[in-house]
């Protein structure tokens, strides 16, 4: 079976060096940015990779991926329960920013272990990481279930969970990528769904628990439903296309590079930045929706786990539900009018979601009705949910697909840096401001929309250096 997938992964090519490029133009391709193959390496030079682009095989991975991607980014699109309630019962007595610490390390890990769960799974395919991944989520779940002091939360959570968060998710992420090519927009943006998903479903289901069976419990049954996810989706997720040195392949081929950023266009250079700059804004609302609605209505830690408390965790649940239908019309209009196309539209969105609707939430103290806040919760989730899912397949565009694991993976290992400081910062600039109620997120929401106005002029230079002025282009 494995004979038979490698061999309908490669075709022979037979393609002069121009007419490669020529080939890789109409394709979108940036020809100075696609990596030049190791001398020797004929399997590169004189073979070409092919794709079923639909079939039951492929749409069987991409449910692995949904599974898996639900199972890890679903995990992480929760934090913001985890949040509220750690800052009014776990840890009272702490800072914001000292809370911060805790989910800011924990996407710190689960970003920039990439940098090597990315080439390692290019050279060894999906199983084993993602079966370490699955032992290490349920493991950090079940730790966190059992700790009370800070440092056990880090150990549980932040790093534990963090681990297996970034094993599961991009090995899920990348097979996808071995499967589809013109339709990979279309069906990355289904297997996002499932993070969407999670996150819809895991804060009302621990928000529903915890005032019947307590912290500890809630979170020992949300892993069980964490070990049902983590079974499909290693069965299920599997690696197509053959490593670019064939079996010669050693464990030297799953060093990073950082080679990648100095491809002559800057492209990758700046994709990555706005990968950073998204990311960083985006955590901060998805990590602080419960605790602006706490302080909006201006609830006492007693009401955190009552029904008074309720909306704040819906409110969550209706982001993620949102960004389900923006991953999947992203993905599918991508395809059609370009990837970078779309994340521009999208980012650009996002800015003016957060500054237009958050921002003017916050700064009306008469108004009281929460309708502006839900309509920045669904755009945001619809918008931001689509970015998320497209970064990974605008990175497609400027590489092999046998070193995709790799761009993918050395990208977000520098997004993690942002990541790391993106709840910090912000809980500290929630201490800093001295309002009352919802005013004190200000600067939060002023600080989220600059970051996305920065990362969509990222993907506007990028697009302009490879495409020119012609937004007619699909790219």
């Amino acid at each position: 079976m494995a004979l038979e997938l490698e061999k309908s992964a490669v075709e022979p090519r037979g393609l002069r060096s121009n007419d490669r490029d020529e080939k890789d133009a109409e394709a979108g391709f940036a020809p100075s940015a696609q990596p030049s193959p190791p001398s020797g390496d004929s399997t590169s030079t004189n073979q070409e990779i092919s794709y079923p682009e639909g079939g039951l095989q492929a749409w069987l991975v991409v449910l692995g991926a949904f599974c898996g991607t639900a199972a890890s980014i679903g995990l992480y699109n929760t934090s913001g329960l985890f949040e509220a309630y750690m800052a009014t019962q776990l840890l009272p007595n702490e800072s914001s920013s000292k809370i911060g610490w805790i989910f800011g390390i924990y996407a710190f890990v689960t970003w920039f272990l990439g940098v090597q769960v990315g080439p390692t799974f290019d050279a060894v395919g999906p199983t084993m990481l993602m079966l370490a991944g699955s032992i290490c989520t349920l493991g950090g779940i079940f730790s966190l279930s059992a700790s009370i002091e800070y440092y056990q939360i880090i150990l549980a959570f932040s790093i534990l969970t963090g681990a297996g968060t970034s094993l599961l998710f991009n090995p899920a992420v990348a097979s996808v990528a071995h499967w589809f090519d013109e339709r990979r927009g279309f069906a990355s943006g289904i297997a996002w769904i499932g993070s969407g998903i999670g996150g819809v479903i895991f804060p009302l289901m621990i928000q529903s628990l915890l005032p019947q069976i307590g912290w500890a419990w809630s979170l020992r049954a949300f892993g069980l439903v964490l070990f049902v996810l983590c079974t499909v989706s290693v069965t299920l997720c599997r690696s197509r296309v053959p490593p670019r040195n064939g079996l010669d392949t050693t464990w030297r081929d799953a060093i990073p590079s950082a080679r990648i950023f100095f491809d002559g266009t800057g492209a990758m250079a700046l994709t990555t930045a706005g990968a950073v700059l998204t990311d960083l804004a985006y955590y901060i609302p998805m990590t602080y929706i419960p605790s602006y609605y706490i302080a909006r209505q201006q609830l006492s830690s007693e009401d955190v786990l009552t029904g008074k408390a309720a909306f704040a965790y819906q409110l969550l649940a209706i982001a993620n539900g949102s960004s389900c239908v923006g991953r999947l019309l992203a993905g599918y209009i991508s395809d059609r009018l370009g990837r970078y196309n779309t994340m521009i539209v999208s980012l650009f969105l996002c800015a003016a979601s957060v500054l237009c609707f958050w921002l003017a939430d916050i700064l009306s103290p008469e108004v009281v009705n929460i309708g502006l806040l839900i309509v920045f919760v669904m755009l945001f989730g619809c918008v931001s949910g689509s970015n998320v899912s497209l970064l990974p397949v605008c990175m497609g565009q400027l590489c092999d697909t046998r070193d995709f694991g790799r761009y993918y993976a050395t990208c977000f290992s520098v997004v993690a840096f942002g990541a790391l400081i993106s709840i910090p910062v912000a809980g500290a600039l929630i201490d800093a401001v001295d309002e009352p109620g919802k005013k004190k997120f200000w600067g939060v929401a002023v600080f989220t929309g600059l970051c996305y106005v920065a990362a969509t002029l990222c993907f506007v230079w990028v697009r302009l250096r490879v495409k020119g002025f012609s937004w007619k282009t699909k790219w």
